[in-house]
């Protein structure tokens, strides 16, 4: 069987776990005997491209002809048996959706984030939840607010995607969603749920690893969104260095400065910059609790996969697919946004509960989220289309 595999990757300035997330499904494609070909574009193209290209790429949301044209040239040359695609935004565009339907190739499609409703693809705006795009078939206030990229120009063909392409997602033969959260989301859109099939974010088992430590790790882009500041005014409350535990906060992002004003002030709480997968999995050997105190509603972060992965419970906020994963025999559920609740939980930490639901953690990753599980879940999920 072959696969066809597209991805428009995000910047590199900006950490991406959905990019890590696909080139890890490919590589274990690979593993698993299947015949895997990619299309893979990058965010970082367009910095190098001319103000006619760039110009092309600001119509792309709606039509790539670039992309359209890659795509075609690969069904003819490669002739996949099944089309999986991840991102397409911005210069592959949901018209190859079209292109492959076309061609009778079935198509699954993997939903990480909200953006076939919301342009921003969190409904995040603000620092608030925001939904007023939800029920209009023109998303005026996206463009009103900026929602892509902080632009109102950049946002008028994200909106006007988001219209044309509303009768393409009926094309997808099969959706997986992140959550049960992503699958109601895909409902709301109008998506039959016998159409979608809920498979988590999934890692390779690194193995059962060392005892849980002490200390608060936090690994993602230094955002708002992330809670960022929120975590960073819990640990102040919190009272933890009391108790012998150190926060480290590995990312970075407009919120930088900030974590590092408050390393200054704070001599526990640690700030590593952006570091590499390896890097990450010593910190989290070292480590007790992974806090992901986000306030919009997330994917399903791959930091919590790598977390319990390695037997490490989750504090998290309880909103979205966070809220819908994370349960009270693995982790911790704060409110989002809710810094005193967040310190209340932090400050009342104790080393049996952490190693406790350490050891859950570690069951429930082996249950659900290793990729010993999730890709004879994926393979099946094509077999079923290729047969039909």
């Amino acid at each position: 069987m072959k696969v066809l595999i597209v991805h428009n990757r995000y910047r590199k300035a900006i950490p991406s776990g959905e990019n890590s997330v696909v080139d890890a499904e490919i590589a274990i494609l690979h593993t698993s005997g299947l015949d895997v070909a990619t299309y893979l574009r990058s965010s970082d193209e367009i910095t190098e491209m001319s103000g006619a290209q760039k110009v092309a790429v600001a119509l792309g949301p709606i039509r790539s002809g670039q992309g359209v044209r890659d795509f075609t040239e690969l069904l003819d040359s490669e002739k996949p048996d099944v089309v999986h695609i991840h991102n397409v935004y911005p210069l592959i565009s949901p018209w190859i959706i079209r292109t492959a339907h076309k061609a009778g190739i079935p198509i699954v499609m993997t939903v990480h984030n909200f953006r076939l409703d919301c342009v921003a693809g969190t409904y995040l705006r603000d620092g608030q939840v925001c939904t007023d795009c939800t029920s209009t078939s023109f998303a005026m206030p996206a463009i009103t607010h900026g929602c892509y990229r902080g632009s109102s120009i950049q946002s008028v063909p994200m909106v006007m995607s988001r219209s044309i392409h509303r009768s393409t997602w009926q094309l997808v033969d099969r959706f997986i969603a992140l959550t049960g959260f992503h699958q109601e989301f895909l409902v709301r859109m109008g998506i039959a749920p016998d159409r979608i099939v809920v498979r988590p974010t999934s890692v390779t088992d690194p193995g059962a690893g060392t005892a849980p430590g002490k200390d608060v790790l936090f690994v993602g882009r230094l955002g708002a969104e992330k809670g960022v500041d929120v975590l960073l005014e819990a640990w102040r409350i919190s009272g933890a260095e009391q108790f012998g535990r150190t926060l480290h906060i590995v990312g970075d992002g407009e919120l930088r400065e900030a974590a590092d004003r408050a390393a200054r002030m704070d001599p526990s709480i640690r700030i590593h910059g952006m570091q590499d997968s390896a890097h990450v999995a010593e910190l989290m050997d070292q480590c007790g609790p992974v806090v992901i105190p986000s306030t919009c509603f997330e994917g399903l972060p791959l930091v919590l996969a790598e977390a319990i992965a390695r037997g490490r419970p989750i504090i998290a906020s309880d909103i979205g697919g966070l809220g819908r994963t994370v349960t009270e025999d693995f982790g911790w559920k704060v409110p989002p946004s809710n810094a005193v609740a967040l310190a209340a939980t932090i400050g009342a930490l104790t080393d049996e509960q952490i190693t406790q639901r350490g050891a859950a953690a570690r069951e429930r990753f082996l249950k659900e989220f290793d990729q010993a599980v999730t890709t004879p879940q994926l393979i099946g999920i094509y077999t079923e289309l290729t047969s039909n």
